[in-house]
């Protein structure tokens, strides 16, 4: 059923540090369900890996293994679907980026032997990435706007974090929560993005309802 409109549209902006930001400054923690169940799901791992084929004991480790697992891809569906009803309920309008997650998410270049440069930063990334569930998350969200008749808009994502969102010129990134651009001076890293995202979106620079 759709529903009234609030007159307010946003950019938004999804990461790690933080699960997304708004253009209008909404934050939404990143819950990092993987990390809290990593020291169980790894024990786990090594009883299985120790316990002797076929063996009643292998049988009931996996059984764990896999409880431990389907309890982790429930939290995150529910945390996703939970974040999706609170943006459709209170924006007429949501710009995401079109990111390509798989392409993103590619292994680092390197073997055992020669690993390259930053394959274990890499790794993690792309540990800390797939937790977050961006495809999962944009897929709901989508559905559940769809049904509220509150159209979704995907944007170019590139440059959207690097470029200041009220000049256009090119910032540096000194941390990964700031950027600097050469005439603002220190910005949100992920504001400016979500503010990015707004303009491209068509929705003007999404302040218009920040406090």
């Amino acid at each position: 059923m759709p529903l009234p409109p609030t007159g307010r549209s946003v950019g938004v902006d999804v990461g790690v540090a933080r699960f997304l930001t708004t253009s209008d400054g909404q934050v939404v923690a990143n819950p990092r369900f993987l990390d809290t169940a990593q020291e169980r799901i790894v024990e786990l791992q090594r009883r299985r890996q120790h316990a002797r084929a076929g063996s009643g004991n292998r049988r009931r480790v996996r059984r764990a293994l896999a409880k431990e697992w389907r309890k982790l891809r429930n939290q995150r569906r529910d945390f996703h679907h939970k974040t999706a009803r609170s943006l459709v309920d209170s924006c007429d309008t949501i710009a995401l980026e079109n990111l390509r997650v798989a392409a993103m998410t590619a292994a680092a270049v390197g073997t055992v032997e020669a690993p390259g440069r930053n394959v274990a930063a890499k790794a993690g990334l792309n540990r800390s990435i797939l937790d977050a569930g961006w495809t999962q998350f944009a897929r709901i969200l989508v559905a559940k706007a769809e049904s509220a008749g509150r159209p979704v808009v995907f944007v170019n994502p590139s440059s959207t974090s690097i470029d200041c969102h009220t000049c256009g010129a090119r910032c540096v990134r000194p941390r990964q929560d700031t950027v600097v651009c050469p005439v603002h001076g220190e910005l949100d890293a992920d504001l400016n993005g979500a503010r990015n995202i707004a303009s491209r979106a068509g929705l003007g620079s999404g302040q218009a309802s920040a406090a």
